[in-house]
C-alpha cells in the first residue's frame, strides 16, 4: 500500500495512506496533510495522482519544495523519496512497488546460436531497427495567453490550462506523450474531438491539443520513419475555426503545409 511518512527532526508524526487521487499539503488545517510550520505556506504542495504514478507539485510556495534535497516544481514519485516541507520530512513509501524493472535490469538474455549457413547463401545486411518512441516534444501555441510561443517538453508532466478552468497534463511515459483531464467543466480535445477515460490518450506527430483557450500542436523532435509516413499520409482533421486560428499564425507553418491543410479541410467538408 502506497502512503506518506510524516516525519520531524527523524521523529515519526503520522502516516498518511494515499487512497485518493489529490493530496494537499500545507499549513491550512484543511490540507489532507495540514504542517504546523511558519515556514510552510497556506497552500504548498500538492501530490497527484495520474494513472499508475504520483506527482509532486509545488503551488508556487514561498520557501519551495525539496525532493531528495533538490528543489522542484514538479516530479514524479518513487519509492523512498523523501520531500523536504519547512521543517518536515515526508518519505514516499509503496510496500507493493513493483519490482519489475529491477528484474529486466537483473536478467541476462541467452541468444541461441544460430546454425550455420552455407556459404552459397548471402547473408541479408540486418536493417537499422527504426527508432519508435518520441524523446522530446516542442508545443507551439496558436490561441491563449501563450499565442504565439513555443515551449519543449523536457520534463515528465507538463500542464496546460489555468487552475480553476480547465486543466489539462502531457505526461511522458515510455511508450510516448499522453494527454490527461485533471479538471475543469470542459474536456480537452484532440484535432476538435474530446478525450475519452481517465488513463489518457496518446498524442501522435502534429495532433492539435485544445484545452480551454489553450490552442497548441504537438512536434515530435524524434521520429521513426513509419510514423513520418503515416503524418504525411494522414495528418489531423481540423475544425474551420482551428483551421484558420492555424492560417493566421503562417510564422509556425509554411505555405505550402497551410494550403494543404485547407484543402484537405474543404473536402472533408464536402464528403460530410
Amino acid at each position: 500500500m502506497e502512503k506518506l511518512v510524516v516525519l520531524k527532526d527523524g521523529v515519526l508524526i503520522r502516516e498518511v495512506p494515499m487512497e485518493t487521487t489529490s493530496i494537499s499539503i500545507g499549513r491550512d488545517p484543511e490540507a489532507c496533510i495540514s504542517l504546523d510550520d511558519p515556514s510552510v505556506s497556506r497552500l504548498h504542495a500538492q501530490i497527484t495522482k495520474i494513472y499508475t504514478d504520483y506527482y509532486v507539485e509545488d503551488l508556487e510556495s514561498t520557501n519551495g519544495t525539496q525532493l531528495n534535497g533538490r528543489a522542484v516544481k514538479k516530479h514524479i514519485l518513487r519509492e523512498g523519496d523523501r520531500l523536504s516541507i519547512g521543517s518536515y520530512k515526508l518519505r514516499y513509501d509503496n510496500d507493493e512497488a513493483d519490482s519489475e524493472e529491477d528484474d529486466i535490469d537483473k536478467t541476462v538474455l541467452i541468444r541461441p546460436e544460430a546454425p550455420a549457413r552455407s556459404p552459397a547463401v548471402p547473408e541479408r545486411p540486418q536493417r537499422k531497427r527504426p527508432m519508435v518512441m518520441p524523446k522530446t516534444a516542442l508545443l507551439r501555441f496558436f490561441r491563449g495567453p501563450l499565442k504565439g510561443q513555443q515551449d519543449q517538453i523536457t520534463r515528465s508532466l507538463y500542464t496546460i490550462g489555468k487552475p480553476g478552468a480547465a486543466v489539462a497534463v502531457i505526461a511522458r511515459r515510455p511508450q510516448g506523450f499522453y494527454l490527461l483531464h485533471i479538471g475543469g467543466p470542459s474536456l480537452p480535445k484532440i484535432n476538435d474531438k474530446e478525450i475519452e477515460g481517465s488513463a489518457g490518450v496518446q498524442l501522435h506527430h502534429g495532433d492539435v491539443v485544445e484545452v480551454g483557450e489553450y490552442l497548441t500542436e504537438i512536434i515530435f523532435e524524434e521520429l521513426s520513419p513509419v510514423s513520418e509516413h503515416n503524418l504525411i499520409l494522414s495528418p489531423p482533421r481540423l475544425s474551420r475555426d482551428a483551421l484558420f486560428d492555424l492560417i493566421l499564425l503562417q510564422s509556425f507553418q509554411t505555405v505550402e503545409r497551410i494550403k494543404s491543410l485547407f484543402w484537405r479541410e474543404i473536402v472533408r467538408i464536402n464528403l460530410s
